[in-house]
């Protein structure tokens, strides 16, 4: 079975980075190659493999919460009975605010929703659990670059299109859209420019080799950023981190097998500064479409052109 290495992981995590967020294919593939230090065929072949082996099924067009009034936040649970998860799953699905659920062996679930306010997220919190039937569950906010962009009714249909598929053509977007490309273009060049989005891989865990594994970090707070730098410089194949204020961090990783993962495990447990370490295992990334796209159509709706 084939699994991504070290470089698949460095691709994706180049095309997913803001910092590299280019709009026109061609560029984005040798800005990735240069900043990788490799040629533009071999991000083109990495990227065609991903594909082939049907790991890779596309990219989701995240927005800046801050454009719907909004922060984001993490909230961890676990399920009563495992069995009954999917069907939690699918209440979960048709609540406000929930834009991602992370399903893990076991009982545990991840719901990654957007919170109009700290009692509005203390709600949400408490029907995720009374849906779970979880006793305990831990929630923590997510940071977002600041962004002070007003979008026009161009930017939301833009917005709209691109949501499933974050990385279509421009052609392709503004033929839909009955614009030209260069006004696509220029409201996209001003969209990346003030943080209002980024893009995050589509990936299907069950097609590849290897394990997906969530690593939830609590350090002491006064060496928290220590925690993270060193956790960011020994941990391989990492997809992606996330920092809450506080003492939490979390790192998702793609490991060869159970042998290393406990490896890392007991190795992140030593490093000087760190309190606690968790690890789950990704069965599915569940991107939840419905809420967010009956918001940007909310927006359609009342804004002039």
């Amino acid at each position: 079975m084939w699994t991504p290495d070290n470089l698949d992981i460095r691709i994706i995590r180049a095309l997913a980075s803001p910092e590299s967020f280019q709009w026109d294919v061609r560029i984005s593939y040798a800005r990735v190659a240069a900043g990788l230090s490799i040629d533009e065929e071999t991000v083109r072949n990495r990227l065609k493999g991903m594909n082939d082996a049907r790991f890779l099924l596309g990219w989701q067009l995240i927005l800046n919460p801050v454009l719907l009034g909004r922060e984001a936040a993490i909230v961890e649970l676990r399920v009563g009975v495992s069995e009954s998860k999917p069907e939690v799953i699918s209440r979960l699905k048709m609540l406000e605010g929930v834009v991602l659920i992370n399903d893990f062996y076991g009982n545990e679930i991840a719901v990654t929703t957007l919170y109009e306010n700290a009692a509005t997220l203390e709600r949400q919190v408490q029907l995720f659990a009374s849906l779970c039937g979880c006793r305990t569950p831990v929630s923590w906010r997510l940071g977002f670059p600041p962004c002070k962009l007003t979008p026009t009714r161009t930017d939301w249909r833009i917005f709209q299109a691109l949501h499933r598929d974050g990385r279509a053509k421009l052609s392709d977007v503004a033929r839909s859209l009955r614009l030209t490309t260069r006004t696509v273009k220029r409201r996209m060049i001003l969209l990346v420019d003030g943080n209002a989005f980024y893009l995050d891989p589509i990936l299907d865990l069950g097609r590849v080799g290897g394990v997906r594994c969530r690593f939830w970090v609590t350090s002491e707070a006064s060496r928290k950023r220590e925690v993270d730098k060193a956790i960011l410089s020994g941990l391989p194949r990492i997809f992606s981190m996330h920092t809450a204020p506080q003492e939490y961090s979390l790192f998702i990783a793609h490991l060869s097998n159970a042998s290393e993962v406990r490896g890392i495990l007991e190795w992140m447990k030593k490093v000087e500064g760190v309190r606690e370490v968790r690890v789950t295992f990704g069965v599915e990334d569940i991107h939840v479409h419905e809420w967010l796209e009956g918001e940007i159509e909310k927006r359609l709706s009342t804004r002039a052109i």
